[in-house]
């Protein structure tokens, strides 16, 4: 274990410095080489996980924290070597607040000169918002190094929460120098400082400009930038620090120490979320050298189509049925896995239900991800639109609800049977609209009127379901009434309808009969005429009414039936006076009883 154990970092976050292990021989010479494999023990992970030997003998890792507060353990193994070590085992500890350089110290330093400009550094949550908390004592420390400190290696947060260095100052031979701050329950936050190196006068970039991939993916080029000094020549041992500024990526390695060659590359860069631009600047802390910042750009591209995250949409909701008139516009807009519109993709829709008509998207979907389409529909019901964006089952879909059109008087229809004096005349209408589909919950739109011999101005029509409705109306009169049915101000073909309305049955009470008050014996038998009505006034035109005579509640006599409501009988009477009682169903016809008067013969009536 050569460095990075016993580091505290943000949960959800890189440690601040790498887990770096060195692989010796028995004779305590660097093995060059060696495959290490690490392995994140509790939470979080490691990138990469396994890495080959320098020839140093040194493999290092990238330690990514869990989400979880508390201790991490991660392990390096030499595998595939006969009599490997034992496993180097790191502890680390995941802290919810962290220390962050607001005035980072300067990426080269003299050796006993102190830093110009001295550290300050900011108490955070993890979500980078400042913390007023007094009192955390911070302590500067080497992580990586030969060198030793001196001046002030400790300073104390004010009220704000802001902890300011003062006086402190590296020893030591030419090279890198990674300083660490710590406190305890904070990540630290380190820099690094090339101590006895030459004086950067430039930084200019040299790779990994202009750019694209995919949304959360690592551009192909990690950026790099070249720093000289005044004559132009190539400064090794520079410590150069990249940042994201647009796009919300990250990167990995983000503080290189420039080579040889005075380049100095991150080790990745990945881009955002969001589909657009990215930038990373690079920057030499605390020296404003000709160049700086070097920004680089990279566009990232939306990536596949998501099913989960691509949308179909209706609008309107409900149309009605039609050849075509109305219509709902279906709008698809492709996104990706990140809610990134995406551009010039093929859509097809389909739908449920028959009598469909289904106008394809023309273009691809545009720029801001959407194509549309539009959905008519000849029959009522649901319709459930769905689409295939490029080649990728889209699984939501939109419900486009088809109700009947307005009801059209010339395909609508009424029957309208003869009546009966005293009993309902049903009238029975069905709606339907221009496509023949029946249409319910437009009772309000018919009206029902009727003239001739029971005239009526208005006659309500009721909701039967399913398109049906009726109208219903009593007759009175025996004779010939026209219904009259409209629809929407428009009569139905064959409106007004004849509706023959026949009498009611026989009315006892209503009916009549003709009975003479004397009959003079040269005038008998006595003659009686019955004429059967309803019970409304309307003369019966049939016979079959069981009408009995009686002659002083004597025996009952059958009239004569003619046929045509009309019932006759002859009296065989002598002289005197007579009770005569006319009844049907045990009920007496108008007037009824009746007196007969026989006189002596040459009385005379």
């Amino acid at each position: 274990m050569l460095r990075g154990n016993g580091q505290s970092g943000t949960i959800g976050e890189p440690l601040g410095d790498s887990l770096v292990v060195r692989v010796l021989d028995r004779f305590g010479q660097p093995v060059g080489g060696v495959q290490v494999t690490w392995t994140a023990v509790v939470g979080g992970s490691v990138n990469p996980p396994t890495s080959m030997t320098s020839s140093n003998g040194e493999a290092a890792t990238e330690r990514v924290l869990g989400i979880e507060l508390g201790t991490y353990v991660t392990t390096a193994a030499v595998t595939g070597v006969e009599g490997a070590p034992e496993p180097a085992v790191f502890i680390t500890t995941g802290v919810a607040a962290q220390l962050a350089l607001t005035v980072a110290p300067p990426a080269t330093a003299t050796s006993g000169v102190p830093l110009d400009p001295q550290p300050v550094l900011q108490l955070q949550d993890t979500a980078g918002n400042d913390i007023a908390r007094e009192g955390v004592v911070v302590t500067a420390q080497l992580s990586a190094g030969d060198a030793t400190l001196d001046g002030g290696t400790t300073a104390t947060s004010d009220a704000a929460g802001r902890i300011a260095f003062a006086g402190l100052t590296i020893r030591g031979a030419p090279g890198v120098q990674t300083l660490a701050f710590v406190a305890e329950g904070f990540a630290p936050a380190t820099a690094s400082v090339g101590l006895g190196v030459g004086s950067p006068a430039s930084i200019a970039g040299t790779a990994g400009d202009g750019q694209s991939a995919v949304v959360a993916s690592a551009v192909a080029t990690a950026p790099a930038v070249l720093v000289r000094d005044a004559d132009g020549n190539a400064l090794a041992g520079i410590p150069v620090t990249f940042k994201v500024t647009g796009g919300a990526g990250s990167l990995t390695g983000a503080n290189p120490v420039t080579g040889g060659d005075g380049i100095a590359a991150v080790g990745g860069w990945t881009l955002g979320r969001k589909a657009g631009t990215n930038t990373v600047a690079a920057t030499i802390s605390g020296l404003a050298v000709s160049g700086s910042p070097v920004v680089f750009g990279a566009t990232a591209t939306p990536g596949p189509v998501d099913a989960g995250k691509t949308t179909v949409d209706a609008a309107p909701a409900t149309i009605t049925a039609s050849g075509g008139s109305s219509k709902s516009t279906i709008t698809v807009t492709a996104r990706d896995a990140y809610d990134n519109p995406i551009p010039g993709l093929a859509v097809t829709l389909s739908a449920t239900g028959t009598g469909n008509s289904l106008t394809q998207p023309v273009d691809q979907t545009r720029s801001d991800g959407s194509a549309t389409g539009l959905l008519s529909a000849a029959s009522p019901g649901d319709r459930i639109v769905s689409a295939v964006v490029a080649g990728t089952a889209v699984s939501q879909t939109a419900t486009v609800t088809v109700t009947a059109g307005a009801p059209s008087a010339a395909r609508s229809t009424a029957s309208v049977p003869g009546g009966k004096a005293g009993e309902a005349t049903l009238v029975e209408i069905r709606l339907e609209d221009a496509q023949g589909n029946d249409v319910p919950g437009q009772a309000g739109a018919i009206a029902v009127s009727v003239s001739g011999a029971n005239p009526q101005s208005a006659v309500a029509a009721s909701d039967e379901g399913g398109g049906r409705y009726a109208a219903t109306y009593t007759p009175t009169r025996a004779g010939t009434d026209k219904v009259q049915v409209k629809v929407s101000g428009t009569a139905l073909p064959s409106s007004p309808f004849a509706s023959a309305v026949v009498p009611g049955a026989t009315d006892p009470g209503m009916s009549q009969a003709i009975v003479p008050a004397c009959v003079e014996s040269s005038q008998l038998p006595a003659k009686v005429t019955v004429t059967a009505f309803d019970a409304f006034g309307n003369r019966i035109a049939h016979g079959g009414d069981d009408f009995q005579i009686r002659v002083n509640q004597g025996v009952i006599l059958k009239p004569t039936d003619n046929g045509n409501g009309t019932y006759s009988a002859a009296l065989a009477l002598t002289v005197g006076v007579f009770r005569v009682d006319i009844t049907l169903g045990g009920k007496g016809v108008d007037e009824s009883p009746y007196q007969i008067v026989v006189p002596f013969p040459f009385s005379g009536c």
